[in-house]
């Protein structure tokens, strides 16, 4: 039976814990007051965080008082709340998007998958809301051809559980039904293989019930194209939403959900970024992932995702 071991990043996990009927709060493009989806919001004044549903709404604990709202597509926000903020407004953003390179595929042929989804694996991590994880995806395939990303292609899986221990404490989860939310991100790559500039200019957001064994995303309508350095492709957990009320949970000890990204520890090559919203200190900004000798003493490659994306 193949091993599986969860392996909890404490620097890049976070669990929002709070009651989730505290305090309601709107989040709508300025222009067109409709609802903006998942938005990220980060409790400015402590460590935490939430997003918003697929309605736009929120909620947080009485007692945040300043919050910082971000969203692609949209200038990011920080707001003082008071009692009467029950609304929040976040203005559009213009991209100047930079010129692709692309070279031209005279004949159709079959999609090229790039990356690590094919390599073995008894090993998972597991993540909770707020937190991403970035895999550099070079171009090498033999024909030297890049163009449309059409798919990413992720290896996981889904434990769905009744209850969660987390140290000496037992929490029963909810009954209720729980569709997970998270979202696909594509970064630049700078010199060294540093992770830069994001380049998708709209939120790529996937509900699916669970990740199991090869699940592949469909991202060709937002028209990315590989660069010729390659690119870092992220995942995003976000939560789960509950089917009946459309309450977004991002606290595990709640959904009792757990997604797991397979991953190998035996690719010396790979690079790999990491960052967790919620947590005050390293808030919006991505860390090399951490090479981890301390539970895998007989690894010295750190992890890596498998992760994978499909050219047109």
């Amino acid at each position: 039976m193949k091993k599986k071991i969860i392996i909890i990043i404490l620097n890049l996990l976070y669990c929002s814990c709070f009651s989730q009927t505290a305090r309601k709060i709107f989040v709508a493009d300025s222009a067109t007051h409709e609802p903006i989806e998942y938005a990220c919001i980060v409790f400015a004044d402590t460590a935490g965080g939430t997003y918003s549903n697929n309605k736009g709404l929120f909620y947080i604990p009485e007692n945040i008082k300043y919050v910082e709202i971000s969203n692609i597509g949209y200038h990011s926000k920080t707001v003082k709340l008071n009692k009467n903020t029950d609304t929040i407004f976040l203005s559009s953003q213009i991209y100047e998007i930079s010129e692709t390179k692309v070279t031209p595929v005279k004949q159709k042929r079959k999609p090229v998958e790039l990356g690590y989804a094919k390599e073995k694996s008894k090993y998972s991590i597991g993540f909770f809301g707020g937190g991403e994880i970035a895999v550099y995806i070079p171009l090498d395939n033999e024909n030297n051809i890049f163009g449309l990303i059409k798919q990413v292609i992720i290896r996981g899986e889904t434990d769905i559980v009744k209850e969660i221990k987390i140290g000496k404490i037992t929490y029963n989860t909810d009954k209720a039904n729980y569709t997970s939310v998270f979202k696909v991100n594509f970064y630049q790559v700078n010199e060294n293989k540093e992770i830069g500039e994001l380049i998708n200019t709209e939120d790529i957001v996937f509900t699916n019930k669970n990740l199991k064994g090869r699940t592949k995303l469909d991202v060709s309508k937002y028209g990315i194209y590989m660069p010729e350095n390659g690119i870092f492709v992220a995942i995003e957990f976000v939560g789960s939403i509950n089917a009946e009320n459309g309450e977004l949970i991002t606290d595990i000890k709640k959904t009792g959900i757990l997604h797991r990204v397979l991953v190998s520890y035996e690719i010396a090559s790979s690079t790999v970024y990491e960052k967790q919203k919620f947590k005050r200190e390293l808030h919006s900004k991505w860390k090399k992932s951490v090479r981890d000798t301390v539970v895998h003493k007989e690894f010295n490659n750190g992890y890596t995702p498998l992760i994978s994306i499909a050219l047109e």
